[in-house]
């Protein structure tokens, strides 16, 4: 009868002997779980370590457990502080924890329980976790536990003496305890000592602590779960070795990019040299080539003579030509100009075959201006006559593409469906390009190569990086791999070149938009003796000089029918070389706006290293301690 009454009391006998905190550990406690006696013997090393023995009766009450956790914090904020125990201002931006790290955990039980250790501390935690016992035996009454470790770097060293400031008991104990007993050892006599008993932060002393020759004795009479019993022993100058903390530095800005001679010279050796093979790389494989020779055998293709790499910064000037070279078409000629199969080469296409009579363009709508700029027209195409032999593969491409639903088509109608359509003339446009033997690759395949290794070397550069800053103090080492790779991505587009007979080319249609460029009244006779204002106005839409054209008519007086515009450009409204202009500069807008679009596109100071003398020592502000409970 009286065992039941007391387990119906008991839940409110703990909560009475207890603090709040301890309060919610009643549920797991409710056997009435407490330690009997709690000895702890420390040895001081003259390295500045400790050997502790720990002598733990541990009353389970009416509970069956499998054994006890012991919980022991080994890691602690840290302030640089100087001889004298003053902290010293670090404005560094770097931060550091204090670890006293535990090795050799060895426990045994004279009571015969199981004492079996596993270790299951989280790698990330302050504290070290010890699970005594066996999942799979289960005791109660009293049971006798004793452990045994060492832990380093311990000592605090001062300008007077050094210090050892221990929590023998920590306040992460969940019962209470009813008698501890502590004992330290030195390699020399103490010279000073102070014990606390209490709550953490406590400055209550122990019940009594005494000094005997080598050997410091604390004792306290009882202690609250979750209340911390922390000595204080103060050794002269010599007895130990001069104290050093062992320390751990936390992640920081400046810790990752601590500028080290390693990090500074290393990382500045890496950027240079990396930076240095990217642009290797651009004037190895990106150069055009050009035949040897003579300026003429370069521009007209002599190959006797073999072929040599085109010297950086050359430029040669290019005579002046009237007509296209070899009669190259437009959207061919923008291509190799850029090297790219751009919207405008495929406008200037278009033009080029309505100019040729395959199909008309009717502006069906004005564009209009207006302070807020100018807003687009509306166009339609209409076939004029069946494709030929003489359209190039790209032209062919592109006139099946607008005219594949119909024979007359909405410009604004190629928005719905005109994506994988214009991607078949671009590719067609690259591939007349290499048949014509003017690149040996096609410029998009080797730029997406190149910006495929570029885009690869970035991602792997950036791992490398963010895996060195977060682990490392080497980010300032390893930070140039991703700029050497943003560095090769963002030059993907240097590496295509054309080949000598391209190149031979490239001068001549340089020569060919000088025609487009020269001062007004040199292209104004030539644009009243020849009257080509149609046939041209494809080439000077692709070199962006059609409103420059246009506006040389329009100084001519030119008619809309002595510019050829009648047969494939109609207009219900007025026509003129200036309006035309201005339309034209629309319908490239238009046209290109168009296919574009459809393109898919917190612990004591102490712990830190301060002292538990001059009026700064308190319970629980010491290294050690922790507590654990039964699982």
């Amino acid at each position: 009868m009286a065992a039941v009454f007391l387990m119906i009391i008991a839940p409110f006998l703990l909560a009475a002997a207890a603090p709040t905190s301890a309060g919610r550990a009643v549920a797991r406690q409710i056997g009435i779980e407490r330690i009997a006696r709690y000895d702890i013997g420390i040895t001081i090393n003259r390295d500045g370590s400790i050997d502790v023995t720990e002598t733990i009766d541990y009353d389970f009450g009416f509970n069956q457990r499998h054994g006890i956790e012991r919980i022991i914090p080994v890691r602690f904020p840290y302030e640089k502080r100087d001889a004298s125990g003053a902290i010293v201002e670090d404005n560094s931006g770097r931060r550091f924890q204090r670890v006293t790290a535990i090795s050799g955990m060895r426990v045994s039980s004279p009571t015969g329980a199981p004492a079996d250790v596993d270790d299951v501390t989280d790698d990330s935690s302050a504290y070290d976790t010890f699970r005594i016992g066996d999942p799979d035996i289960t005791v109660g009454g009293t049971q006798t536990y004793v452990l045994s470790y060492r832990m380093g770097a311990v000592l605090n060293g001062f300008t007077d003496h050094d210090e050892l400031y221990f929590n023998v008991v920590g306040g992460q104990w969940t019962v209470p305890i009813s008698t501890i007993t502590a004992t330290v050892t030195a390699p020399g006599a103490p010279d000073r000592v102070l014990c606390f008993a209490g709550p953490d932060g406590s400055t209550r002393p122990c019940r009594s602590a005494t000094i005997a020759d080598s050997t410091a004795q604390f004792s306290q009479s009882s202690l609250r779960a979750n209340e911390s019993m922390t000595t204080v022993v103060s050794l002269p100058k010599g007895v130990v070795n001069e104290p050093s903390p062992d320390l751990e530095e936390l992640w920081s800005i400046a810790h990752a990019f601590n500028p080290s001679p390693l990090a500074l010279g290393g990382g500045g050796l890496l950027l240079t040299t990396g930076l240095a093979g990217v642009g290797f790389l651009v004037w190895r494989n990106g150069r055009d080539r050009r035949f040897a020779g003579s300026v003429t055998d370069r521009a007209f293709g002599n190959a006797g003579n073999g072929e040599e790499p085109v010297p950086l910064r050359d430029r040669e000037a290019s005579p002046v030509e009237f007509v296209p070279p070899d009669g190259v078409r437009p959207g061919h000629m923008g291509t190799l100009w850029d090297e790219q199969a751009n919207p405008v080469d495929v406008s200037a296409m278009i033009i080029d075959m309505a100019v040729r009579g395959y199909l008309r363009i009717d502006e069906t709508e004005p564009p209009t201006r207006s302070m807020m700029g100018q807003g687009a027209g509306e166009y339609r195409f209409v076939k004029l006559k069946a494709a030929d032999a003489s359209l190039l593969h790209a032209e062919l491409e592109l006139y099946e593409a607008i005219f594949k639903n119909g024979d007359t088509v909405d410009l604004s109608s190629l928005r719905q469906h005109f994506a994988t359509r214009l991607a078949k003339v671009q590719d067609a446009l690259y591939d007349d390009t290499v048949a014509l033997g003017w690149f040996p690759t096609r410029p998009d395949q080797v730029r997406n190569r190149w910006h495929g290794i570029g885009l690869m070397a970035t991602v792997i550069g950036a791992g490398i990086a963010a895996l060195a800053i977060w682990k490392t103090s080497l980010g300032l080492l390893f930070i140039p791999l991703p700029i050497v790779g943003l560095a090769l991505l963002g030059l993907g587009g240097k590496f295509p070149r054309r080949t000598a007979k391209g190149t031979a080319m490239l001068g001549r249609v340089r020569g060919f938009k000088e025609l487009f460029e020269v001062g007004e009244g040199e292209r104004q006779r030539f644009a009243e003796q020849k009257g080509l204002f149609s046939q041209y106005l494809p080439y000077a839409i692709v070199f962006g000089c059609a409103e420059q054209w246009a506006a040389t008519f329009a100084a001519l007086g030119a008619t809309s029918e002595e510019m050829g515009l009648g047969t494939w450009y109609t207009s219900p409204y007025r026509i003129d070389p200036f309006t035309f202009g201005w339309a034209l500069s629309s319908f490239g807008t238009s046209t290109a706006g168009s296919i574009a679009m459809a393109a898919p596109s917190s612990v004591g100071s102490a712990s830190g290293g301060g002292s538990g003398f001059s009026g700064g020592g308190f319970s629980g502000g010491g290294f050690g301690g922790g507590g654990g409970g039964s699982w």
